[in-house]
């Protein structure tokens, strides 16, 4: 519930009033208390500075505005710097009437809505002074179709002493947190927020971060807290988790009421800043950040992702030979790699076999989107393909064909029921010693409603399936088999589906059951090659059962 603070005496402010150097005079607003508009004592703060702010330049703010606490008075001062009270009249009337992005206030009612809410809802009493006036904000009462209603007004008295300085003076007052983040939250260059200044036009700024923490009132993104800072229209409306502060100085909006960025805001704006950015100026925030360099939109409209502010800041850096071939002399090792749907089978594979290429690679690589194409880097598969890392299947050749029996004969007696409904498929043979991957094969969808095994649905066609070279070798028939059986199971899906793992655990359960015929086998696999496979001396036969007659 909205508890409203009691107003302020208007015997009071007649006496502050009347204390400037005469009677006052009152000037009734048609401002009525009732007028639906809430500002917090942050926007109420903000938006008195703000007028401050829009009359001084950016260069000297720090130096001719002035902020001191006397008792409970805080007394905000601008030198040489006045103004006419007629301005603080009319709603919507405003001195900024021309100088387009050169304001931080546009909407031409703050002091009014401000001093409305001040008086209203916080308990302030707003007293200000310039040339040969002094005014006090007050209760009034205004008769409407005979009802009596409670506005704002003014007390204004003439003062003897002419004043080239403005002073407006808020009591009482005791929020000094408040007021902090208030005043931090202009941009102007001595701002202490602000670190090492990397570019700076007519348009916008990008700075770094100073070590000095934000106050714990300044305005924030939700859900997206961090040290940087998003000025736009010369007043800080965002945040994000990297130690750079973006400036848009000639942002507009239409939402009186909105405080803070949403993160697509955010991200639209730095968006504007970057795109303005000399060369020299987005190598550094560029390099600032990579922590976003392979981030990549999430679903089709991805207003939150960054990666158009990277492929921006990487065009603008190629747009300079010089720092292009420096930037490729300081990260070396960076690869390309555009998103790769799984529907595209054929490039799904082959993006999966670079990657694990890529982690056994003679160089340790950097992945970063394509935008760095600009830079010159080349692409994931391009590099994998030169280091032959794809495996690449060939004919089996020498002892290769018999061990692949032993595989296929093993084959069919752990999974007789499957083989013989959809067949084996052909074995090859994985030859480049550079490939990352031990087993491998390709899935065909299989059209309609597909076949069923062991209560499990048949959903790929296996044309082939291929081992490493280096499991068919001696002494490594449980490998081979393990890797065989689980390239068969991708007869049932991916590997991370459900049905490849349940294919893959009934599989291995057969195994258990068949351990003795498979460790009998052993013995074939490791014979030399054109030597058959010794017997047991009992008549056994290799695979350990009994000869019949």
């Amino acid at each position: 519930m909205h508890e409203t603070p009691p107003s302020p005496d208007p015997a009071s402010t007649d006496s502050a009033a009347t204390r400037a150097g005469g009677p006052a005079r009152r000037v009734p607003l048609n401002l009525v208390y009732d007028y639906p508009v809430r500002w917090s004592k942050y926007t109420v703060l903000r938006d008195l500075i703000q007028n401050f702010f829009d009359s001084i330049p950016r260069t000297e703010w720090h130096r001719r505005f002035d902020h001191h606490l006397v008792g409970e008075r805080l007394i905000l001062t601008s030198q040489g710097v006045d103004f006419s009270y007629d301005w603080l009249i009319p709603i919507g009337a405003s001195t900024k009437r021309d100088g387009e992005g050169q304001y931080a206030g546009y909407f031409g009612e703050g002091f009014k809505i401000a001093a409305l809410c001040a008086v209203r809802d916080h308990g302030w009493q707003i007293e200000i002074r310039s040339r040969d006036w002094h005014l006090a904000v007050v209760s009034d009462t205004i008769k409407v179709d005979g009802r009596k209603l409670q506005a704002l007004a003014y007390d204004i008295a003439h003062c003897p002493h002419q004043s080239a300085d403005t002073v407006l003076t808020i009591a009482p007052f005791h929020d000094t947190a408040i007021l902090e983040s208030a005043l931090l939250s202009f941009f102007y260059p001595a701002n202490p927020l602000l670190g090492a200044e990397i570019w700076s036009g007519r348009s916008g700024a990008v700075y770094g971060r100073s070590q000095r923490p934000k106050p714990n009132h300044f305005p924030a993104t939700y859900d997206s807290p961090g040290s940087g800072i998003v000025f736009a229209g010369f007043q800080a409306l965002g945040s994000f988790p990297h130690p750079l502060v973006f400036c848009l100085h000639d942002y507009r909006s239409s939402d009186r009421e909105r405080n803070d960025f949403y993160m697509m805001d955010v991200v639209k704006t730095i968006q504007r800043v970057v795109a303005d950015l000399p060369p020299a100026a987005a190598v550094l925030v560029l390099e600032a950040l990579s922590r976003r360099w392979y981030e990549h939109p999430h679903k089709k409209y991805d207003f939150d992702c960054w990666t158009a502010i990277i492929r921006t800041l990487a065009h603008r850096v190629a747009e300079s030979p010089d720092e292009r071939a420096h930037w490729r002399e300081r990260f070396p090792d960076l690869l390309i790699a555009s998103p790769v749907k799984r529907s595209d089978l054929p490039r799904y594979n082959r993006r999966r076999q670079a990657l694990a290429w890529s982690r056994i690679a003679p160089r340790r690589y950097r992945l970063v989107q394509d935008g760095f194409l600009a830079l010159g880097y080349p692409t994931l598969e391009a590099v994998c393909e030169a280091y032959d890392g794809f495996a690449v299947p060939r004919a089996p050749t020498g002892a290769e064909p018999s061990r692949i029996a032993i595989l296929e004969s093993l084959a069919k007696t752990l999974l007789g029921d499957l083989i013989e409904q959809v067949g084996l498929p052909p074995c090859r043979v994985i030859g480049n010693v550079f490939a990352a991957w031990q087993g491998m094969t390709t899935c065909i969808p299989l059209d309609g409603a597909g076949d069923s095994w062991r209560g499990l649905t048949l959903r790929y066609r296996l044309p082939y399936v291929a081992v490493d070279e280096t499991l068919l070798q001696p002494g490594r028939l449980g490998p081979a088999l393990s890797t065989y059986l689980h390239e068969l199971a991708h007869m049932f899906g991916g590997d991370s589906s459900v049905g490849f793992g349940h294919a893959l655990s009934e599989m291995l359960s057969r195994v258990i059951v068949h351990a003795g015929e498979i460790a009998a086998r052993e013995r074939e696999w490791d014979a030399p090659e054109g030597e058959p496979a010794a017997t047991d001396p009992r008549g056994d036969d290799p695979a350990g059962g009994r000869r019949h007659g």
